[in-house]
């Protein structure tokens, strides 16, 4: 996480955050850079498996309107409708009008169909970008494939949508 003071060094980064303090201090050194983009290769941001809270993923949301994330991995991490409210909060912003992200695994979060329409944003804004879309073990019922199908309409780059 100390690597984000130094990105501008960097080809590509992989910030595996393995617990909830990492989250905080990776939030902190974002503020210290002033919110400035590193013009690098895009970040994969990688929680898979960490427990997370609402205010984590809205460090994760910020996060992601900050730096050019192409891979939010947030497998297991049991967010819930909360969570992923919180997640979309900096997304919808003018600020942020297009996401750069390839790959979006949120599966086994414990979203029902409320949560999943606040992930659909997330889809919508990287519409261009967005090959990889995993929301499989959540609890949105087999009504959600036709909303999820509806919202890649406009994505002409998907290979992969698991909603299993």
């Amino acid at each position: 996480v100390t690597g984000l003071r130094h990105v501008e060094m960097c080809e590509s980064i992989h910030l595996k955050l393995t617990s909830r303090d990492d989250v905080v201090v990776a939030l902190k050194c974002i503020f210290e850079a002033n919110c400035k983009p590193p013009s690098v290769a895009p970040f994969t941001l990688d929680m898979r498996g960490n427990r997370v809270l609402a205010y984590d993923c809205l460090c994760v949301s910020y996060f992601l309107s900050c730096y050019p994330v192409s891979q939010l991995e947030m497998r297991g991490c049991h967010m819930g409708d909360k969570g992923a409210d919180m997640l979309v909060k900096h997304i919808s912003n003018e600020v942020t009008s297009s996401l750069l992200l390839e790959l979006v695994n949120l599966s086994g979060n414990d979203l029902t169909a409320v949560g999943m329409e606040d992930v659909m944003k997330i889809v919508r804004t990287s519409s261009a970008t967005l090959r990889v879309l995993d929301v499989s073990g959540n609890r949105t019922g087999d009504g959600m494939v036709s909303v999820i199908t509806e919202h890649l309409q406009h994505n002409n780059v998907l290979t992969k949508l698991d909603v299993g």
